[in-house]
């Protein structure tokens, strides 16, 4: 089952806490050598392991040697990875994941682009995204127009706009509003389970 379609009530194995469905979180799972994998696709085959998607809460599990305990037997990092460098690796492919879907949401009609064309479209957005170094007067513009139909949310991506204009196709993008749809929503769960991995204070 995938993260963002679950039905269930997980339990995060760092911290004990529940996790509702719609939480942002992910799961593990084991190879057949027993190296900790996270399934991004939500099918890869065997027991799996809920976390928060939180970068403390899996160093936290990685101390604790809370997975292990989990699968009851020994979860093994990728060889010559430390913690801090496999949390990186994780944190990489939550970004791959979340900027294809973003992308995907474009070429299917469910992510516009463009300063003008996304402020005309707010009263229709689920969610107006920018880029860490957007300028702050476009995003105090389109800001004031999501305060003022009061649904959209505004979600600001630890990424320069450069790699997300080019992930998704569409150079010189910085303003991408999303509409109501499955990939778009989809992109948006990703977005979750990214945000708790980026710099505190962001």
């Amino acid at each position: 089952m995938s993260a963002k379609n679950r039905h269930n009530e997980r339990r995060c194995v760092a911290t004990g806490t529940l996790l509702p469905p719609a939480a942002p979180a992910l799961r593990f799972v084991l190879d057949p050598a027993g190296i900790l994998t996270l399934d991004l696709s939500g099918k890869l085959p065997g027991r799996g392991a809920w976390l928060s998607s939180d970068r403390q809460a899996l160093l936290q599990a990685l101390k604790k040697g809370a997975f292990s305990r989990s699968f009851r037997q020994t979860a093994n990092l990728p060889e010559g990875l430390e913690a801090s460098a496999y949390a990186d690796q994780v944190e990489a492919g939550l970004t791959d994941r979340m900027l294809g879907q973003l992308g995907l949401a474009r070429r299917v009609g469910e992510c516009l682009t463009g300063f003008e064309v996304v402020k005309n479209a707010v009263p229709r957005l689920i969610a107006y995204v920018s880029p860490v170094d957007a300028a702050e007067d476009g995003v105090l513009k389109i800001s004031r127009h999501l305060a003022a139909a009061g649904q959209a949310r505004h979600i600001t991506l630890s990424l320069p706009g450069d790699q997300i204009a080019e992930a998704i196709g569409s150079p010189g993008a910085v303003h991408l509003g999303l509409l109501p749809g499955k990939v778009a929503k989809s992109a948006l769960f990703w977005m979750d389970c990214l945000s708790g991995f980026a710099p505190k204070g962001e």
